[in-house]
């Protein structure tokens, strides 16, 4: 029996966590400072500063969320 493609799902798995959590605290994170304090950080600043509209900073967070919502139906589902 070949292993392999178990731990080629479980690296994706881990690789999917990590984007999520990511994502959703650079999208998120980003938009409450924003909100709060009037700067941004990380991805989301970056695309501020390049004139990107204020509500690409959900949209990362979203984009997170979803990749975390995605990686925990795979682990329900195994």
């Amino acid at each position: 029996m070949d292993s392999r493609p178990k731990t080629r799902n479980r690296t994706a798995d881990k690789a999917l966590w990590l984007a999520g959590v990511l994502f959703a605290v650079q999208g998120f994170g980003s938009a409450i400072t924003e909100a709060q304090w009037g700067t941004s950080f990380g991805v989301a600043g970056i695309l501020r500063a390049l004139s990107a509209p204020g509500w690409t900073d959900l949209a990362l967070g979203a984009f997170g969320a979803m990749c975390l919502l995605i990686a925990a139906y795979r682990v329900v589902r195994r």
